[in-house]
């Protein structure tokens, strides 16, 4: 482990602004060393709201010993130069860093100075580019209301004549909202037939002071047959369901009936086969006299490749039908808006899958029942570990997602952001300002491919680990001022400790991770305020942190 003396004054705080289209920057520059070899490096700007990706590529064989050094500076219009940190070598010929504390909507000049000690061809070579951050998203005033309701119908749309859910989906173009009346629409699998545009998307939002819920499970009061043994069964519409609700609470799915009717766990829980379903409640109640909710779709609505559709201030419950299941489905869709929503017991809140740009997840809350679960429980196969936003594994991966201002609870993991498979690019992901709680496993995953992830300004408590980085792969990751504190949370029977990051995983090497001036307490007993556990190896972990460890841990371990 290397302590790193200095992180430059580019980290200082600022204000963040709330809520628009990332501009990338290419510049090249051909250097003639002496003896006429032309050696080339180009460089690539990708910009965010407050963030700025940096990304230098060299032509092979310019470097082969790979001790070129990469130095960074930046400014702002006719600012002087401000230092940046330094870029990290992820491939062969990459070179790949970030800047952070940018103004949204701001131009940025960015340099680039690289030093060869071999006295190599790119030796004393400057390159230099130019780029935007995105703007905060202002949504327009629509061209067109098309006002909907539960009990919707015809074609009209008005407020007067309101028409269903998905009558308004399939009328709206470009420019125009799906305004939704309160109530619960007990609908899903509603696809977007059609992009909006940038300065006219699709917006579908709730009525101004009312609240539309979008209800995944079957609005059929189904009648339960006893079994014996506390054990319940009745049959229902859509078969394969994969989550069922008991008064609010999400039962643990049993991968058999014998499982469900000991109570292999220790949880109530359901067994599905078909369109079969058994359930065996706390305290062996009557579910007759209970409110049940078992899902009956897979998603709520689902964008495939179509962009600028703007979803504001709805809730979302109960998906959960069959596999893969989520409210909202980004499939390849890029400049996506996910905001103000509420996302209650779905197997996962928003899926974000293939070349699905410039995204932006904010003020939503994320919830779940599953805190309380014994850890081994959902590992035995519960197939719940997705928590509120989920990066899936499919190339070509996206870029420029931006999750900020979310609050997540009483999940087993609280969200992912990276994909499984190497993306061959940075993955440009800012994660900031959100908070979770009650987390019986991570607080956040970033196992996978992440390059470029920046995690600042979040709060984790009451989680069993803060960050997950087990490993990541590529890298760099920068985890900046977040709080962390009383890890070892949730429920474990092998007693596992908690840590504010999980470093130790046991598969390849991981990329480079920056830690700087996070703030962890191990408030729980038997916890460590940093724990560096084996197995696991790191291509290089530079921190520089405070920790404040309670009087019951007084540990920080390596």
């Amino acid at each position: 482990m290397r302590s790193v003396s200095r992180f430059v004054s580019l980290f200082q705080v600022v204000s963040v602004v709330r809520v628009g289209v990332a501009l990338l920057s290419w510049a090249a520059v051909l250097c003639t060393p002496v003896g006429g070899v032309e050696a080339t490096a180009s460089l690539e700007l990708y910009g965010n709201y407050h963030s700025m990706g940096v990304v230098v590529t060299l032509d092979p064989g310019d470097d082969p010993d790979q001790d070129l050094v990469a130095t960074v500076s930046y400014r702002s219009g006719s600012e002087p130069y401000a230092a940046g940190f330094p870029l990290t070598r992820t491939r062969d010929t990459q070179l790949v860093g970030s800047l952070f504390w940018l103004t949204p909507g701001t131009g940025y000049d960015v340099q680039i100075a690289l030093s060869d000690p071999d006295g190599g061809p790119l030796h004393g070579t400057i390159v230099s580019g130019t780029a935007a951050t995105r703007s905060e998203i202002v949504i327009p005033a629509a061209t067109r209301s098309l006002v909907v309701s539960p009990a919707g119908s015809g074609s009209a749309c008005t407020e007067p004549s309101p028409c269903s859910l998905g009558e308004g989906i399939a009328q709206a173009v470009a420019g125009d909202e799906v305004v939704l009346r309160g109530g619960v629409y007990f609908q899903g699998g509603i696809s977007l037939p059609r992009s909006g545009s940038a300065g006219a998307p699709i917006v579908i939002r709730a009525f101004d002071g009312e609240t539309p819920i979008l209800d995944g499970s079957d609005p059929q009061s189904f009648v339960w047959a006893h079994q014996g043994g506390g054990v319940y069964a009745t049959t229902v519409n859509v078969g394969n369901t994969h989550l069922v609700v008991a008064d609010g609470e999400r039962l643990y799915p049993y991968q058999s009936l014998a499982d469900l009717q000991s109570l292999i766990w220790g949880l109530p829980g359901f067994y599905s086969t078909g369109t079969s379903v058994y359930v065996r409640l706390a305290g062996d109640a009557d579910p007759n006299t209970t409110e049940m909710h078992v899902s009956r779709y897979n998603h709520a609505l689902s964008v495939s490749s179509h962009d600028f559709i703007f979803m504001n201030g709805l809730t979302f419950r109960y998906y959960g039908q069959g596999s893969y299941a989520k409210a909202i489905y980004l499939d390849g869709s890029s400049d996506c808006l996910v905001r103000d929503c509420t996302f209650q017991v779905c197997d996962l809140g928003v899926g974000l899958k293939r070349a699905a740009h410039r995204n932006t997840i904010e003020g939503n809350e994320f919830s779940d029942t599953t805190f309380s679960w014994v850890w081994e429980s959902v590992k035995a196969g519960a197939q719940l570990e997705t928590g509120g936003i989920r990066v899936y594994d499919s190339l070509p991966s996206g870029r420029g997602t931006v999750i900020r201002h979310n609050t997540f609870h009483d999940f087993f993991d609280g969200f992912g952001a990276c994909p499984d498979s190497d993306t061959d690019t940075t993955i440009e992901t800012d994660v900031y300002d959100n908070l979770v709680y009650d987390a019986g496993d991570d607080g956040m995953e970033t196992d996978g491919y992440c390059s470029n992830l920046r995690i600042w300004g979040n709060t984790f408590h009451d989680v069993l680990m803060g960050v997950s980085l087990a490993p990541v792969y590529t890298g760099p990751v920068f985890a900046v001022r977040n709080l962390i504190y009383r890890t070892g949370a949730g429920t474990s029977d092998a007693g596992y400790t908690g840590s504010c990051f999980k470093l130790n995983s046991g598969y390849s090497l991981s990329g480079v991770v920056n830690l700087f001036h996070n703030t962890c307490d191990a408030a729980l007993p038997g916890n460590d305020g940093l724990a560096i556990k084996s197995p696991g190896s790191w291509q290089l972990l530079p921190w520089r942190s405070k920790y404040s460890i309670s009087a019951s841990s007084r540990r920080l371990r390596a």
